[in-house]
């Protein structure tokens, strides 16, 4: 008997508020170029987004051709939308009946008004910024649940100094739980960090994977290249025009071929320089033919 694997993996499903696009820019791979990454769109709406990425689950990445206008490296980096946002407090939600007040779980607590258009948080990533504004390094934490608060009108808790607060689905502020919330049970420490009010914190979905395209502005294509080495062409003897065609004969390129004697060596010298001020109408068998 064999014990089946249940679960399976799924095509993300994606608005333009879920994700981020940007991209850093570099003249060639010896260069350091773009120091940071820049937002390749501003603000869509839901139906550009779909012309820019495509349909749901298969996405296809429409570059716009007035930034990808240069030769060299573009990184675009494709990453779940992230929120940057401060601790309001780190407390717990209370319930009260007639007798008591009742503990029922410690979080944290932040801004609703950030994330009225989120909708629900669980299963958002948070992470951490140090006191000098730098990101913790592989610290971070899973939203288990997103509730709307209020601060409690009686906090007669164990600790007269804290602030508890209670479901109101007319609050201001969201209260958060998160995992791990314990401490591991191989480490000294005694409680889990989750966080201390006013400390800046980064929200982000997790509904796909980070991506990093790398896209290589060049000259020439694999198919203009078979243009150059295989294409159809013309010599002419007379003025010493070369003009080389695509696959459907129009004139790709053309130079002039010339020999010139040495100036200081013996022998002549094959030279050929491209020519810019041509007529591109040109096809291979009017110019074949001498028309």
């Amino acid at each position: 008997m064999s014990v089946g694997i249940y679960g399976a993996k799924r095509a993300s499903s994606a608005s333009f508020n879920d994700v981020d696009i940007l991209y850093a820019f570099s003249p060639s791979r010896e260069e350091l170029g773009d120091l940071q990454f820049t937002p390749l769109y501003g603000s869509v709406t839901e139906a550009e987004f779909r012309s820019i990425l495509g349909a749901d689950g298969g996405y296809k990445l429409r570059l716009p051709a007035s930034i990808f206008n240069k030769l060299g490296f573009y990184l675009v980096l494709i990453k779940p939308k992230s929120f940057r946002t401060q601790i309001v407090d780190c407390s717990f939600v209370v319930t009260n009946n007639d007798t008591e007040i009742q503990i029922s779980k410690k979080g944290i607590v932040i801004p609703k008004l950030e994330f009225q258009t989120s909708g629900s948080l669980i299963g958002y990533q948070i992470e951490y910024f140090d006191d000098n504004g730098n990101k913790i390094k592989n610290f971070h934490r899973i939203i288990t649940s997103s509730d709307i608060v209020s601060v409690s009108t009686n906090n007669n808790n164990s600790n007269a100094n804290s602030t508890s607060y209670v479901l109101n689905p007319n609050g201001n502020n969201l209260f958060l739980t998160l995992t791990p919330d314990e401490a591991s049970l191989i480490s000294n420490e005694q409680k889990a960090d989750l966080g201390s009010a006013g400390q800046s914190i980064l929200i982000s979905n997790t509904f796909f994977d980070p991506t990093m395209v790398e896209v290589e502005m060049v000259n020439q294509t694999m198919e203009t290249l078979s243009w150059l080495l295989g294409g159809n062409s013309v010599r002419n003897l007379e003025t010493g025009e070369y003009s080389i065609f695509d696959d459907n004969n129009r004139l790709y390129k053309q130079f002039n071929l010339l020999t010139r004697k040495s100036q200081f060596n013996n022998g002549n010298l094959d030279i050929r320089e491209e020519k810019r001020d041509v007529n591109l109408d040109q096809n291979f068998n009017d110019i074949s033919q001498g028309i």
